[in-house]
């Protein structure tokens, strides 16, 4: 099961004196406690916290800002806080602002072909048991997704329609070299990716157009030495250039290397 809170509300409320009169719009919202929906725990694990002080000219007195974003350690549930005050009176009016923004918990399984393609990134870091269980054409969408952030300077894209033979996609770098990519998706974590599929892959190569270089990523835990020395034998004889081959813990330590490129959602909220 993947646990995902990218979408999220917000409830905003304010207090204060409008023309010499108390008024209060949201009051409930101010003594709210940090507490995960479901994990029913109060949340003191905060991760991210500043404040800020002005005396803007316009104002004629002080404005406090702040904001804290907690997030549960048990299953990733977060909210964001943000309030402001003034000791100041402004056209009759000294106010309190506070806003709430909360994750809205959804789940998938492994195997959903709607898994939004940040979120299975962010969770194969989490727990990366789950990409012997993803869809086949997620996990073409996967690879793409992660060698676009992993080469910036390369443009990745689907090479042919879905499952179109050996062609999952396709490296340009910026000189314009170009390299096929094959991907299997094996189901067992100490699975061996043997020589034939690598010869499959070099039969599709050899006839397309301007392509000389290979990328073969599997989920299997490693290559055998007879795909390896394949793998040599063919940039030797200079059937290609390049033949790289990514096993499961390479594929996931590119994955892990890139995973800064996928900030919170939270992060989107931020004012200060």
């Amino acid at each position: 099961m993947i646990v995902d809170y990218s979408e999220y509300i917000t409830e905003k409320a304010s207090k204060g004196i409008v023309n010499s009169v108390y008024v209060e719009n949201g009051l409930p919202l101010f003594k709210h406690d940090s507490v995960c929906p479901f994990c029913k725990q109060k949340i003191e694990n905060v991760i991210h916290h500043k404040s800020k002080t002005d005396y803007p000219e316009w104002l004629w007195g002080r404005f406090d800002q702040s904001e804290l974003v907690v997030q549960c350690p048990n299953c990733g549930w977060w909210e964001y806080k943000y309030s402001n005050q003034s000791d100041a009176i402004v056209d009759g009016i000294r106010a309190m602002d506070l806003e709430y923004s909360s994750g809205i918990l959804k789940t998938y399984e492994d195997s959903d072909i709607d898994i939004p393609l940040e979120v299975l990134r962010k969770y194969i870091n989490k727990d990366t048991s789950v990409i012997y269980n993803i869809d086949a054409h997620k996990m073409e969408e996967l690879v793409r997704s992660v060698f676009s952030d992993f080469y910036p300077s390369c443009k990745v894209k689907a090479f042919g329609k879905t499952r179109d033979g050996e062609k999952d996609g396709l490296l340009i770098d910026n000189s314009g070299k170009q390299s096929l990519i094959q991907i299997k998706r094996r189901t067992k974590a100490n699975a061996t990716e043997g020589v034939e599929a690598l010869r499959a892959l070099i039969g599709t190569t050899v006839i397309e157009d301007n392509v000389r270089g290979c990328i073969f990523v599997s989920t299997a835990d490693h290559f055998s030495k007879p795909a390896k020395d394949y793998a040599s034998n063919v940039i030797n004889k200079n059937i290609v250039d390049t033949f790289d081959l990514i096993d499961c813990k390479e594929f996931l330590r590119m994955a892990d290397l890139v995973r800064d490129k996928l900030p919170d959602v939270w992060t989107k909220l931020l004012k200060l």
